[in-house]
C-alpha cells in the first residue's frame, strides 16, 4: 500500500480508524489476504474496512461472505448481474456509500454509462426476461420483504435454477446488512467514488 492509496482514506468517522499500517503490518496475517485484495481490486482501501477492523475476528468473516456472495468462481450468476442488482437493492436501502462504491464499479469494470445505469435504477430495458425478474425481486425484497408475493417467487423459481435463486436471495440479505451498517456509521465516502454519492436520490 502506497502514500495515495492511504491519502484517500483519511476521512474522519464518528470512530477512529483501527491502525493498518503501510503494509498492513498492524492488520491480523489471517485478514491481510482480503485487505490486499480489496485494494487490488478497488485501488483503495475502503473506510468501512478499517471500522470493520477493530473486531478483525468478525471483519474476517464479513469481508469472506461479501467474496463469496459476489465473486466466487462457484457462483452461476455473473459477478457483473450481480453489481447490477447491489446497486439496485443499494439505492433502494437509501445508502449512499454503497450506491456510489457500486456505481464506481460498474462504471470502471463495465463501463456503465450514467444512461444505462438509469435503466437498471428505473428496472426499465432490462438484460433478458431473467435479468428483469431478478431486478423486480430484488427491488421488492429490499423495500418490503413480507411483500414478495407467491407469484413473485414462483416467477423466480421459474426462471433461475435452486442455486440461482438463493444467490438472489443471498444479495438481497447481504446489501441489506451492509447497507444498514454503512448507513448507521454514516460511513464517509473515499475520493474516488463520492462523486457518485447522489445516485442514491435516483428515482425517489
Amino acid at each position: 500500500m502506497n502514500e495515495k492509496t492511504n491519502t484517500m482514506n483519511d476521512q474522519k468517522a464518528f470512530i477512529d480508524y483501527a491502525p493498518v499500517g503501510e503494509n498492513l503490518e498492524h492488520v491480523p496475517i489471517t485478514v491481510r489476504p482480503q485487505l490486499f485484495y480489496y485494494v487490488a481490486r478497488m485501488g483503495f482501501l475502503p473506510n468501512t474496512l478499517k471500522l470493520y477492523l477493530h473486531t478483525p475476528w468478525i471483519a474476517e468473516h464479513i469481508f469472506k461472505l461479501n467474496n463469496a456472495v459476489m465473486r466466487d468462481e462457484r457462483n452461476s450468476l455473473s459477478e457483473h448481474l450481480k453489481y447490477r442488482l447491489a446497486l439496485l437493492a443499494s439505492r433502494d436501502n437509501e445508502c449512499p456509500y454503497c450506491t456510489a462504491h457500486n456505481v464506481l464499479t460498474l462504471k470502471r469494470r463495465w463501463e456503465h454509462g450514467d444512461e444505462e445505469l438509469e435503466h437498471i435504477l428505473k428496472l426499465d430495458e432490462p438484460a433478458d426476461e431473467r435479468e428483469a425478474v431478478a431486478m423486480e425481486f430484488v427491488h421488492q425484497a429490499s423495500l418490503d420483504p413480507a411483500g414478495v408475493t407467491d407469484e413473485l417467487r414462483a416467477k423466480l423459481a421459474s426462471h433461475f435454477s435452486n442455486q440461482e435463486v438463493m444467490e438472489i436471495v443471498l444479495i438481497v440479505g447481504f446489501w441489506k446488512m451492509y447497507n444498514t451498517m454503512h448507513l448507521a456509521m454514516a460511513a464517509p465516502i473515499e475520493d474516488p467514488a463520492v462523486e457518485y454519492r447522489d445516485w442514491v436520490k435516483f428515482g425517489q
